[in-house]
């Protein structure tokens, strides 16, 4: 996109100290800083850079280092089915939609989640649901339906506790991995490195998806349905207005399977 944005002939990523923003090459290439230590490098042979590209071609990065820190924005994941897939914040608008996808999903997916035989939700426990006290929840939505959501709760400790729910009929598709990607980068800005999940014993289906994620996982010396997720490596997410965090789909969503 830079280098469309200043018509060049070549746009690299360079570390920045390798950037050498004083080299101009009498206007043929110009060095734009990037943050993370990274630098843009552009070159144009045909005629050199003129201020107005420059200034425009600042401003162009100035505004995605917005979007990226934009956080609480919604998300568009690509996929390669076309199907336009939102991840975003949930609202007390969305209770009648939660409360649909509880009634899509089977009882094991539920029982799973909720650790208790479950098949309707009470709506006073949807509403804590999309806005869980000391923390927030994420929606995964197709056209109008919520198909899977996450919360991200903090706890005293300075840790944060992570839970998912995927609909039978969009598990497996990288949905709740796309989820818990985000939710690590909302918590990371507030300071939280640390996570904690909470599953049924032998149900590996967390462990899976934070790997997926790009988390690290370990299982609590004193109890092993408590998981400890770090972000040591590089979570697979995209700050942003897109990203493509799916699988390539089984079907098209119809009904039942795991996540």
């Amino acid at each position: 996109m830079l280098r469309m944005v200043l018509s060049a002939d070549l746009v690299t990523l360079v570390p920045a100290n390798e950037a050498n923003p004083a080299r101009t090459e009498a206007g043929h290439r110009a060095v734009f800083p990037l943050g993370d230590g990274q630098a843009f490098v552009a070159r144009r042979r045909w005629v050199a850079f003129a201020e107005p590209e420059l200034a425009q071609a600042a401003a162009f990065l100035e505004l995605l280092a917005a979007a990226e820190q934009n956080l609480a924005g919604p998300v568009v994941l690509d996929r390669p089915d076309g199907a336009a897939v939102v991840l975003r914040v949930g609202t007390p608008r969305d209770v009648d939609a939660i409360g649909a996808v509880h009634l899509r999903c089977s009882a094991k997916t539920l029982f799973n989640r909720y650790h208790t035989g479950l098949r309707t939700v009470p709506r006073k426990w949807l509403h804590r649901l999309l806005m869980p006290p000391r923390g927030t929840s994420l929606l995964a939505v197709c056209g109008r339906d919520v198909i899977g959501f996450g919360q991200l709760i903090s706890q005293r400790d300075g840790t944060a506790e992570v839970s998912l729910l995927v609909e039978d009929a969009w598990q497996r598709q990288g949905i709740g991995t796309a989820l818990l990607a985000r939710l690590v980068a909302l918590a990371k800005a507030d300071g939280t490195t640390e996570l904690t999940a909470v599953r049924l014993p032998g149900n590996d289906a967390m462990a899976r998806t934070a790997l997926r994620a790009g988390m690290q996982v370990e299982t609590s010396p004193d109890d092993d349905t408590l998981l400890r997720l770090s972000a040591a490596r590089t979570p697979r997410t995209v700050s942003g207005s897109r990203t493509s965090l799916c699988l390539a789909p089984r079907a098209a969503p119809a009904s039942s399977d795991r996540e």
